[in-house]
C-alpha cells in the first residue's frame, strides 16, 4: 500500500469513524438507539438506508469517537416504560431475536416456561443482563455522575408528539415510518404483573436508574 493510499484510507476513516452515520452527518444529529424503542422507525425517518446491524451503543462511545461531533450535534434518545420494554425484549427474542447470534440466546430463553419465571429465575438471578436488550436505558444516556447529557429524552408512549420536535429540531421533511413497531405490549398483562411482588422487585432494582432519571412512576 503506498503512502498516497493510506493516507486517502485515513482520511476516509476519520470521515466516517464508527458509530457515526452517514444520516447522522447529514442531519448533524446523534441518535442513541436503545433497543425495544421503535429505533428502526426513527432510524428510516432519519434517513438511514440500510436496514439490519445493531448500533446500540452508548453516549461515551460516540464521545470517544469524534468528541467535536458529540459537542456540535444535536443528540437525542427514546425511552420505554421498563416493564413493558423487558416484556417486548423478551418476546422479541423468544421469537430467534436478529435470527443471528439470537439465535443460541432464544434456545436459552425458551428453557423458561413464561415471562414471569424468566424475570424472577432469569434476570433476577443475573442471567441475561448483559445482553444489549436488558441493559438498563440509563446506561446508553446517563454518565457517572447521574446527568443525562443528550439533549432530548423522547418517550416511546409518546412516540408521535416527539418525533415531530426531533422533525422540527432538524429541519426533517418525512414523518415518522411505521417499520418494525412492537406489538409485543400487552397492557392488560402487564398490568396484571405489577401485582406480582417477585417479578417487580426485580425489575424494579434491576431498572431503578431507568424509573428515577425518566419520571416513569414505580408500581405500588
Amino acid at each position: 500500500m503506498t503512502n498516497m493510499v493510506r493516507s486517502t484510507f485515513r482520511r476516509y476513516l476519520k470521515r466516517n469513524r464508527f458509530p457515526y452515520r452517514r444520516y447522522q452527518d447529514k442531519n448533524k444529529c446523534i441518535f442513541i438507539h436503545i433497543p425495544k424503542t421503535a429505533g428502526t422507525s426513527l432510524l428510516q425517518s432519519l434517513g438511514k438506508k440500510r436496514a439490519g446491524g445493531r448500533d446500540h451503543v452508548s453516549w461515551l462511545v460516540y464521545r470517544k469517537s469524534d468528541a467535536q461531533k458529540f459537542k456540535r450535534y444535536f443528540k437525542f434518545a427514546f425511552v420505554r416504560e421498563p416493564l413493558d420494554r423487558t416484556y417486548s425484549a423478551y418476546k422479541y427474542l423468544l421469537r430467534g431475536g436478529n435470527q443471528g447470534n439470537d439465535g443460541a440466546v432464544a434456545e436459552r430463553i425458551r428453557q423458561y416456561p413464561d415471562f414471569e419465571a424468566f424475570v424472577v429465575e432469569g434476570l433476577g438471578k443475573g442471567h441475561f443482563r448483559s445482553h444489549v436488550m436488558f441493559r438498563p436505558q440509563a446506561d446508553f444516556v446517563v454518565n457517572g455522575n447521574d446527568e443525562i447529557v443528550v439533549d432530548f429524552i423522547g418517550r416511546f408512549e409518546n412516540i408521535e408528539e416527539d418525533f415531530n420536535y426531533v422533525k422540527s429540531k432538524l429541519g426533517l421533511k418525512s414523518d415518522l415510518a411505521q417499520a418494525n413497531r412492537s406489538t409485543d405490549s400487552n397492557n392488560e398483562y402487564l398490568e396484571s404483573l405489577k401485582q406480582n411482588k417477585q417479578v417487580m422487585s426485580v425489575i424494579t432494582s434491576l431498572y431503578a436508574q431507568d424509573y428515577l432519571q425518566f419520571g416513569y412512576p414505580l408500581p405500588l
